[in-house]
């Protein structure tokens, strides 16, 4: 899938895998991004599941540490504990003229075991 890196200057790159894993700073742009998008927490054994139409990209961000640190709303250690997952439009902005309408829509639902408990498959969850 390819992807805006926003910690190298918005350059473009390609990403192999059905997963996302990170351990340091991660703000990219998910570009065509799936409609339906499972974040996996194996450690609660929970799934969250975001649903979404009109938004085309996905923006994936955790500003880690030292960002987490430097940030007034943010306590030093809760880059740990979140991970910002935002429909959006980037590629191409929505644009609309007077009068003009869009619609988009943004479903959020939590599933209370995961991947890992093998009582879910992420790909069914996705697919359904």
């Amino acid at each position: 899938m390819d992807y805006l890196d926003n910690l190298k200057a918005k350059e473009r790159f390609t990403e192999q895998g059905d997963a996302i894993v990170f351990e340091s700073e991660v703000d990219k742009v998910y570009l065509a991004a799936p409609s339906k998008i499972a974040i996996i927490d194996h450690e609660k054994k929970r799934t969250f599941v975001v649903t979404k139409e009109g938004l085309p990209d996905a923006v994936v961000w955790n500003p880690w540490d030292k960002k987490a640190k430097a940030m007034q709303d943010f306590g030093d250690a809760e880059y740990k504990s979140m991970l910002c997952v935002e429909p959006a439009s980037v590629e191409r902005p929505i644009t609309l003229k007077p009068g003009e309408e869009w619609k988009g829509r943004l479903v959020l639902s939590a599933v209370p075991s995961s991947y890992c408990s093998g009582q879910l498959d992420p790909l069914k969850v996705l697919q359904g």
